[in-house]
C-alpha cells in the first residue's frame, strides 16, 4: 500500500487517510485510513505488506540514506514475565544477541556491525521487545540475514546463563539507586494483585535455578511461546528502491515460525479502594522537593484519534493567568508545576499526573496545593471541555505534521515498530499527530476518572517520615489515607482567581519561505555589522523548504573565566529567567517554537521553531532579560542550583566521572563543593552589578540559520539593540580555554562518592596536535571500543556500562577506556584495563588491510552522512563559530585526514599513545560505597590531582 498525504497544515481538516479529492463537505471522518498517512514533507517513498506468516512490515525508501535500517518488535513484555523469573523478558532479549545456529559465533554480530559502520540495540518495556540495528547500505543484505535468525534459530546458550545474568544484574545496580525506579516499584507495588506488581529488570536473586524452575529451560520456554510471526512488526529503511526492499522483506522474515498465538495483554481490575485515595510520603535519595499527583485512567488508547488525555494535560499545564502554575509560581510556592499522561502505563490502566516543584514556602503549603489542584480540575469538568481549545492543539500538532523533519534512520525505525504495536498500520506515523475530531465524550471519560478515589498524591522530599524501606530499590516511604475531610474541602472555592487558558497568540499564520534567493552560500557570512551587534547568516543547505530556523543570540562576556562568582551568578540569571519567561516559553512550545537562556562566558539566547512569529517571541524574550528579583526568588534560585549540584553526586558513577573529566579539561570550570559556598555567598545585590554589567559591557554576536534574510536579520538586530543599555561597551571575544597535554604528564583523580559503584576514566593522548592524529583515534575507537565490550563485558562481565572512547583536546588526539564496575574496585579494575591494552595491542597488530579497509569506510561513511534535519546540519557549524574558525571546515579537514589514513598510522598511534609511557594521561577514579575500604590504584609517575582549581593552576592552556 503506498502512502497519503495530508494536504494542508493549517486547515483543520482530518489528519486521516482522505484521498485529495475529498471535499469540504464531506461528513464523519474516516478514523483509520485505507492506505499509510505520511507528512507532506516527507518526500521518501512508503509501502505496507503483510507478509504470509502475518508479520506486518512498513517499507522507506530513501535514495539520499548512506545508512540502511531495520527494528523488529514483539509484542511481549515485563508484564509477561513468569513470576518464577522475574526479569525474563529483558534477560531474553539479552541472550538473543549471542549467536544463531547460522552465526554461532557471539561476538560475531557486534564485530560484523562495527567493521560495516553499524549500530545495534534492543529494549524491553512493559508489552513490548524492541530490536534495532543500522549498517552502511552494501552491508544490508548480510545484516539483515543475522539479524533476521534472532527470531528463527537462536542458540540461547546455557553455559552464557550466569554471564547474562550478570549484565542484567548490573544493568540493574546501576539503577537501584534511582529515584525514579524506585517511585515506579512502590507505585506498582501499591497495585496489589496487578500483573505490574513484579520486579520488572531481573537481578541475581530473581533469576536462576530454584526449586521447580530452571531458568535456561523458562528461557527457551518464553522464546518458544511468544517470539512469533503474528505478534512482530518490521520496519526497514534504505536507499534500495521498494521492489527490492519488499524481497528483502520477503527473504529474510518471510520464514519466522507463526505460532498463532494470541497477542498477550492484562485484564486483572484493580480495586481503587485498595489504590486510590492514598498519600505516599517517600524519602528520595536526591534532594529533591516534589509534590505530585498521580490519577490512575483505564487505558484508552482506541480514543488516540481523540487525544483525551492531550487534552485536560494541556488545559492542567496551562501558564496563562489564571493558571495553577501562574497562581502558584507568583506565591512562590512552586519553581515548576506541568501535567503528562501515559495510557498504558501499567498495562490495562494508565496515568495521568500533576508533577510540582516546591520552594520552602510551598513545602508548608503542599495542602493548599494540591486542593488548588483539584479545584481547577473541577472547573474543567464545568467549563473546560470546549472546541476552542480542540481548535488550538489541532492546528499546533497539524503545523508540527505538515513540515515533520526527519530523524535518524536508527531511532525512525525503532519508533514506527513500536507504534506499530500500538495503533493501527496506517497510523502509525501520524498517530501522535492526528487529532481527528472534538470528542466531548472521551474527555469527559478521562475528567470522571480524575476523582479522589483514583487518586494517589506523593510528597517527595528528605524529610518525610517513612516506615518502610523498598526492595530492589534505595527508597523509604510510608503510606496513608487522604482523609475524608480533606477530599470534601477540595469541594470549597478557592482562594484564588483561577481560569481557563486564553487564546493563544503565537501559533503560526504564515509559512512563505524567505531564503529562495540565498540559499546558495556553502558557509555562513556575516550579513549584518553595526553598533556592536554582529550577525552570521546560513540559509539550510538542505531543508530550504522549511519555514523554521534558529537565532542565537550570543552576549558573549569575559567575566566568568575571571571569576567563580560571576559564573554562579549567570547560572542563577538564567534559573530565574527561565522562570519568569514559563508562561511565554510554554505559549511558545504550543506554536512549534522554543525559548531557552543557556549561561556560560556570558549567556546565550536561542529562539527557534517556525519563523513566522519569531519576531514577537524574540523582543519579548530580549526585553525582559534584566530582571527585578525579589529576595525571597533569589534565595529559591540559590536553593535549587545547590541542590542540583548536590544531586549530581547520585547519578551513575561514569556520568559523575565524565562530568569531573570535562571539568578538569576546559577552563572556567569548578569543583561542586566551591561551586555551592561561592553560591551560598552571593547576593541580590551581586546578581544586580552582574546583569548591569554583562549587559552594558560584553560583545554580541548572532547565529541566525534557516529561513531568513537579510532584511530578517536587520530587525533581528535592531530587536537586540533596542534590549540593550544605549551606553554600551565592546569586550574582547572571550572563550574558554582547553587543556594542552605535554609527555610526561600523568595526572590522577582519586574520590569518593555517595553511591555504590566504582567508576574510571582512563585517557591518553598523542604527543603531535593535528587532524591526522584525530584522523586515527576516530577510526580506532569504534574496534576499540568493540573488542572491549566483548571481553571486558560479555565475557568476564565486570560491567554493563564499559566502553573505548575519542575525545580530542582542541586538535590533540586522545583515546581512553571508561567502565562503571559494581564487581571490582577500583585498583583490580585498573589493572584490568592496564592487562587489556596490552591485548589489544596484540589484537591490533593482527589487524589485516581488508578489515582496516571495513573500519575506516565505517568512519568516512559517518562524516559523508547528510543531516538529517534542521537541528543535525546547525550542530555540524555551532562549534566552529563558538570557536572562531570560520572557515567552518573542521569536519572536511578531519575528512580529508580519515581518507589519507593507513593502517599502520592507526597502529602506531596506538602505540604512541596507550603503549607509550610518556604520553599524557588523566586518570579519573571514583570509588563507590561498595568499595569505600578498597584501595584507589595509583600509576607510575603520577601527579595527584585534589581539586578542579588546582590542575588548573598546574597545567598549561590552549
Amino acid at each position: 500500500m503506498k502512502k497519503t498525504i495530508v494536504i494542508s497544515a493549517l486547515a483543520l481538516a482530518v489528519l486521516a487517510g482522505c484521498s485529495a479529492t475529498s471535499t469540504p463537505n464531506s461528513t464523519a471522518p474516516q478514523l483509520v485510513p485505507d492506505t499509510l498517512v505520511v507528512s507532506p514533507n516527507d518526500k521518501r517513498s512508503y509501502e505496507t505488506l503483510k507478509l504470509d506468516n502475518e508479520i506486518e512490515v512498513i517499507l522507506v525508501s530513501d535514495p539520499s540514506a548512506e545508512k540502511s535500517a531495520a527494528a523488529l518488535s514483539v509484542g511481549v513484555g515485563l508484564l509477561h514475565d513468569p513470576m518464577t523469573q522475574q526479569g525474563m523478558a529483558h534477560y531474553l532479549e539479552h541472550m538473543l544477541f549471542l549467536g544463531t545456529e547460522r552465526y554461532p559465533d557471539t561476538q560475531g554480530y557486534s564485530d560484523f556491525m562495527t567493521k560495516n559502520g553499524g549500530a545495534h540495540n534492543a529494549y524491553t518495556w512493559l508489552d513490548i521487545t524492541n530490536y534495532m540495528f543500522k549498517v552502511n547500505n552494501d552491508a544490508y543484505g548480510e545484516a539483515l540475514d543475522r539479524f533476521s535468525d534472532f527470531f528463527k534459530s537462536p542458540k540461547l546458550y546455557p553455559q552464557y546463563t550466569d554471564k547474562e545474568k550478570n549484565a542484567v544484574n548490573a544493568e540493574w545496580s546501576m539503577r537501584r539507586e534511582m529515584d525514579f525506579f524506585g517511585q515506579f516499584k512502590l507505585a506498582r507495588q501499591m497495585m496489589g494483585e496487578h500483573p505490574a506488581n513484579r520486579f520488572l529488570i531481573g537481578n541475581l536473586e530473581t533469576l536462576g535455578d530454584k526449586e521447580g524452575s530452571s531458568l535456561h529451560q523458562e528461557t527457551v520456554d518464553f522464546y518458544n511461546t511468544y517470539y512469533s510471526s503474528n505478534i512482530m512488526k518490521v520496519a526497514m529503511i534504505s536507499n534500495r528502491p521498494l521492489n527490492e526492499m519488499r524481497e528483502l522483506a520477503k527473504q529474510y522474515f518471510a520464514d519466522i515460525k507463526n505460532k498463532g498465538i494470541d497477542k498477550p495483554d492484562v485484564t486483572h481490575a484493580l480495586n481503587y479502594e485498595n489504590v486510590g485515595g492514598k498519600r505516599v510520603h517517600y524519602k528520595p535519595n536526591e534532594d529533591v522537593k516534589q509534590l505530585k499527583l498521580d490519577f490512575i485512567i483505564e487505558n484508552n488508547r482506541d480514543d488516540f484519534a481523540y487525544k483525551p488525555n492531550r487534552f485536560v494535560s494541556y488545559l492542567l499545564s496551562n501558564e496563562m493567568p489564571g493558571s495553577p502554575a501562574q497562581i502558584l509560581r507568583d506565591k512562590g510556592w512552586v519553581s515548576q508545576l506541568s501535567a503528562s499522561d501515559s495510557y498504558n502505563k501499567y498495562g490495562n490502566y494508565g496515568e495521568l499526573n500533576v508533577n510540582v516543584e516546591l520552594t520552602d514556602v510551598g513545602m508548608q503549603n503542599r495542602e493548599e496545593i494540591l486542593a488548588t489542584i483539584m479545584r481547577y480540575i473541577e472547573l474543567i469538568k464545568a467549563n473546560g471541555v470546549d472546541a476552542k481549545y480542540f481548535s488550538e492543539i489541532r492546528t499546533s500538532l497539524n503545523n508540527q505534521f505538515q513540515f515533520l523533519e526527519k530523524s535518524d534512520e536508527f531511532g525512525y525505525v525503532s519508533a514506527l515498530t513500536q507504534s506499530m504495536q500500538d495503533y493501527p498500520l496506517n497510523n502509525a506515523i501520524n498517530a501522535p499527530y492526528y487529532y481527528a475530531e472534538f470528542n466531548e465524550r472521551a474527555i469527559n471519560e478521562v475528567l470522571n476518572q480524575l476523582n479522589a478515589d483514583t487518586l494517589r498524591v506523593w510528597y517527595v522530599s528528605k524529610g518525610e517520615q517513612t516506615d518502610s524501606k523498598l526492595h530492589f530499590y534505595d527508597g523509604e516511604y510510608r503510606i496513608e489515607d487522604i482523609s475524608a475531610e480533606e477530599q470534601a474541602s477540595w469541594q470549597q472555592p478557592s482562594q484564588f482567581a483561577l481560569a481557563l487558558p486564553s487564546v493563544n497568540r503565537l501559533l503560526p499564520e504564515h509559512f512563505d519561505i524567505k531564503t529562495a534567493a540565498a540559499n546558495t552560500e556553502q558557509k555562513p557570512s556575516i550579513s549584518y555589522d553595526k553598533n556592536g551587534v554582529k550577525v552570521w547568516l546560513q540559509p539550510s543547505q538542505h531543508f530550504g523548504e522549511q519555514p523554521k530556523g534558529v537565532v542565537e543570540v550570543y552576549v558573549n562576556s569575559p567575566q566568568a573565566q575571571q571569576d567563580i562568582k560571576a559564573g554562579v551568578l549567570l547560572s542563577l540569571w538564567a534559573d530565574l529567567y527561565s522562570l519568569s519567561q514559563a508562561a511565554l516559553s510554554t505559549e511558545a512550545a504550543i506554536a512549534g517554537m522554543a525559548v531557552n537562556m543557556d549561561p556560560g562566558n556570558g549567556f546565550s539566547l536561542s529562539v527557534g521553531g517556525f519563523t513566522d512569529k519569531q519576531p514577537v517571541l524574540l523582543s519579548e524574550a530580549l526585553g525582559n532579560l534584566k530582571l527585578d528579583v525579589e529576595p525571597q526568588a533569589f534565595a529559591q534560585a540559590v536553593d535549587r542550583y545547590t541542590r542540583g549540584l548536590q544531586n549530581a553526586k547520585k547519578q551513575f558513577p561514569f556520568y559523575q566521572a565524565f562530568g569531573l573529566y570535562s571539568d578538569l579539561v576546559r577552563s572556567g570550570s569548578h569543583g561542586s563543593e566551591q561551586l555551592i559556598a561561592t553560591a551560598n555567598s552571593v547576593t541580590v545585590a551581586d546578581l544586580n552589578a552582574l546583569m548591569d554589567d554583562v549587559l552594558s559591557r560584553n560583545n554580541v554576536r548572532v547565529f541566525a540559520f534557516g529561513n531568513y534574510d537579510d532584511k530578517s536579520v536587520a530587525a533581528i538586530a535592531q530587536s537586540i539593540a533596542k534590549a540593550l543599555p544605549e551606553q554600551q561597551k565592546d569586550s574582547e571575544y572571550t572563550r574558554s580555554k582547553t587543556w594542552q597535554p605535554k609527555a610526561g604528564e600523568t595526572y590522577v583523580v582519586q574520590k569518593d562518592i555517595e553511591v555504590a559503584d566504582v567508576a574510571i576514566i582512563d585517557m591518553v593522548y598523542h604527543p603531535q596536535s593535528g587532524y591526522a592524529q584525530k584522523a586515527a583515534a576516530a577510526v580506532l575507537q569504534g574496534h576499540f571500543r568493540t573488542v572491549a565490550f566483548d571481553k571486558l563485558r560479555t565475557e568476564e562481565q565486570l560491567a554493563y556500562a564499559v566502553g573505548a572512547t575519542a575525545r580530542p583536546l582542541e586538535d590533540y588526539a586522545g583515546i581512553g577506556l571508561y567502565i562503571q564496575t559494581p564487581v571490582k574496585d577500583a585498583k583490580a579494575m585498573q589493572a584490568r584495563f592496564d592487562e587489556f591494552k596490552v591485548q589489544y595491542a596484540k589484537v591490533l597488530s593482527e589487524l589485516d588491510e581488508a578489515t582496516f579497509a571495513q573500519l575506516k569506510n565505517a568512519s568516512l561513511v559517518a562524516l559523508k552522512e547528510q543531516p538529517k534535519n534542521l537541528t543535525d546540519e546547525l550542530s555540524r557549524l555551532m562549534p566552529d563559530w563558538y570557536r572562531e574558525r570560520f572557515e567552518f571546515d573542521s569536519r572536511a579537514k578531519l575528512l580529508a585526514a580519515v581518507e589519507a589514513l593507513t593502517l599502520k598510522d592507526m597502529q602506531d598511534f596506538y602505540q604512541q599513545t596507550m603503549m607509550n609511557p610518556e604520553a599524557a594521561r588523566l586518570n579519573v577514579q571514583l570509588r563507590g560505597t561498595k568499595f569505600a575500604d578498597k584501595p584507589f590504584a595509583d600509576l607510575p609517575k603520577q601527579t595527584k590531582v585534589e581539586s578542579v582549581a588546582d590542575f588548573h593552576r598546574a597545567v598549561s592552556w590552549q
